[in-house]
């Protein structure tokens, strides 16, 4: 299916608005389940022209504007009208309730690198956050436009600016990127090209309904459903993250309504469903049109996939619907995937000469087996190379290397950042000089014709589908507290009860003495607050003990395995004693009397809980610690909202931990509202 030889999303949105206006493009569950909003092509259109009218009222074309926006429908119109008025798109999440001024520093360092001259935000939003501001010590002082109380009608003094394939749409900054943020500049051409591939990958047709639970303001949600449904002609139906993470039976329940056919996610919402919902609630779900669920964004799990597939079987769900990919922002979304329709593919190989970087096929159950699952065939129209990552030359069918990527699909580079494009958009072949190649920094290779990722080069850490840079958990671990040396940190992930958990390991002064355990907490502390990650283990360790190379730089992946070996010269250590986020390891899901717990209970019960989730020791959580302080990110957040409802006997909305910062908090309100 072609899209009509436009070569902007603008292009195609007005040809969708003039000969089929009144098809509804997009719907938002205002409440994860019936409280419906919807948007037309026409609707998107008028109000996109809206938008850009103002935008170009307050002379910001040709430069960057901040989207900070609750999820909804009102994200969408932003972006289409920041591609109305040739201004770049920058999505943002918007800042945590429960720590407004780290989410503010974030939301201006990005602003800072964008060179942003507005905001596009609503009258709400706006408000709440410049309450916030005043808390901060630098305030965002920034243009601001609520698109909101735009006057109805403005739209008819659109002009369409001169626009092109090679223009910018919007810049992606990682989601985990906080002291040094990068923006991957996106073009339009970029966005075509991926949808072409992504509509011949998955079979795409405009009867596809795809329904979504993810967060719009990185790659996956905005690319994958929001941006190739209207470039293809298909309806997307949008859930809050929150309403899904509260209850994910709802994602099921949409995908049974709406008949959806495509739907992605990351590994961990895959066992999230499983965890959260039984065989009853599950009944009368019907999965039989979902065609294409993509699992991508973390590591693909076969255990994973083998026991989805079992559980939704009564639904109607076909194991060949289920969909493992590989793809990064910097190649816009989706490098390999699909074909929708196949049985995805594992591969069992010797896990000992993996570690060499070798591919030996051996039986799954074997002594030292590990089985990969590949992620589907190279999207058409790109390249991939497998490439010896110090010498950049090609390697052979068994050997791992660096996946590097050609083609339409991979973005320009990085804004403002020419070194950093260079280095990692730019690289050439030895061999035959072939190239300029993407240096994705993930390790893999290609088997009969599929593509196997298994590890990450760059050390980037993926942790519930989040991406965070090492560097950024580095730094604020060694600022955490006076005893820790700058610059002596090392952060990676380990594979911990089926899931990446991150370890900090960090050199401390020879003579903190006394204020060991201090210093640990207060790296527990800081990266709790500043990046919203629990640590799996903090690991204090002598002075110039960390693996380094000759010129200095850490050595993550050999720090990594002293660590799992038992080999780092440790000072103080803690690890998590159980998994977090494990759902078997709450307190009683019933009181079973049937009494009303007064605030202390309420209190003790969640003392219990967050003390489960953290693996931590007993009293080592505390009533008038804050949920931030303590790492507790927003999954865990339903799941605790979730097993309190069942222990209280009526429903505990994820708001109200979001409303009440502390556990004690938390459970006087719930006391009162019981009152």
């Amino acid at each position: 299916m072609q899209t009509g030889g436009e070569v902007t999303l603008v292009e195609i949105v007005r040809r969708r608005a003039a000969s089929e206006g009144e098809r509804v493009a997009y719907v938002f569950l205002v409440d994860g389940e019936r409280d419906e909003q919807t948007l037309t092509y026409a609707e998107l259109e008028a109000r996109a022209r809206r938008v850009a009218v103002a935008l170009a009222a307050r002379g910001a074309e040709g430069s960057a504007a901040l989207l900070l926006f609750d999820p909804g429908l009102d994200f969408i119109v932003a972006l289409f009208g920041c591609f109305f008025a040739g201004v770049m798109a920058v999505p943002l999440y918007p800042p945590d309730p429960r720590d407004v001024t780290s989410g503010i520093a974030r939301v201006r360092r990005i602003a800072t690198d964008a060179r942003a001259s507005i905001v596009l935000t609503t009258e709400g939003m706006r408000s709440w956050v410049e309450r916030g501001t005043r808390l901060a010590p630098d305030p965002i002082r920034m243009n601001w436009c609520a698109i909101d109380g735009l006057p109805i009608g403005s739209e008819a003094a659109w002009n369409a600016p001169l626009l092109d394939r090679n223009r910018v749409a919007f810049l992606q900054y990682t989601s985990g990127s906080t002291g040094t943020p990068r923006g991957v500049m996106v073009t339009h051409g970029n966005l075509l090209a991926h949808g072409e591939a992504a509509q011949m990958a998955l079979s795409l047709t405009p009867e596809a309904v795809a329904v979504s639970w993810l967060p719009l303001y990185h790659d996956m949600g905005l690319v994958g459903t929001v941006l190739i449904p209207m470039q293809l002609g298909f309806v997307s139906v949008q859930i809050p993250p929150a309403a899904f993470l509260e209850r994910p039976l709802r994602w099921l329940q949409a995908l049974s309504r709406y008949r959806g056919t495509l739907s992605p996610a990351p590994n961990f919402a895959y066992d999230l469903v499983l965890r959260r919902t039984t065989p009853e609630e599950r009944r009368g779900v019907d999965l039989s049109a979902w065609a294409a669920a993509m699992n991508g964004a973390e590591p693909v799990r076969a255990d994973s996939c083998q026991r989805f597939v079992a559980a939704m079987a009564a639904c109607g769900f076909r194991r060949e619907a289920l969909v493992p990919c590989y793809g990064l922002a910097e190649a816009t979304l989706m490098v390999a995937g699909g074909p929708a329709g196949s049985m995805p593919a594992t591969l069992a190989v010797d896990g000992a000469a993996l570690e060499r970087n070798r591919v030996v096929e051996t039986t799954a159950g074997s002594a030292g087996a590990r089985v990969l699952v590949g992620c589907g065939r190279v999207a058409a129209g790109l390249e991939v190379a497998i490439v010896d990552p110090e010498a950049c030359t090609g390697c052979s069918g068994d050997e791992v290397g660096e996946i590097w990527v050609a083609g339409p699909q991979v973005a320009s580079g990085y804004w403002g950042r020419a070194d950093d494009s260079a280095a990692t958009f730019g690289a050439r072949l030895v061999d035959d000089d072939r190239g300029p190649f993407l240096r994705t920094g993930d390790l893999g290779f290609v088997r009969d014709g599929v593509l196997f990722v298994t590890g990450r080069r760059k050390d980037l850490i993926v942790i519930r589908g989040r991406n965070y840079y090492p560097q950024d958990l580095e730094h604020t671990s060694a600022q955490a507290h006076v005893a820790l040396r700058p610059g002596g940190s090392a952060a990676f992930s380990i594979d911990g009860g089926g899931a990446e958990r991150l370890v900090i390991v960090q050199e401390i002064d020879a003579d903190a003495g006394a204020m060991v355990e201090e210093a640990r907490a207060a790296i527990r502390r800081a990266i709790a607050r500043e990046h919203a990650l629990h640590a799996h283990a903090v690991v204090l360790i002598a002075p110039r003990a960390l693996p380094r190379t000759s010129s200095g730089k850490v050595r993550r992946r050999a720090c990594r395995a002293a660590f799992q070996s038992g080999r780092l010269p440790v000072v103080a250590a803690r690890r998590a004693e159980a998994p977090r986020g494990n759902a078997e390891a709450l307190p009683a899901t019933s009181r079973g009397d049937g009494a009303r717990p007064n605030a202390a209970e309420i209190e003790a019960w969640l003392v219990r809980t967050v003390t489960a989730l953290r693996g931590a020791s007993h009293g080592r959580v505390r009533p008038g610690d804050a949920w931030v302080a303590l790492g507790v990110d927003s999954a865990e957040a339903a799941e605790v909202a979730a097993g309190l409802a069942a222990w209280l006997g009526r429903p505990v909305p994820l708001r109200l931990l979001m409303e009440h910062p502390t556990i004690a908090e938390l459970a006087w309100a719930l006391h009162e509202v019981a009152a």
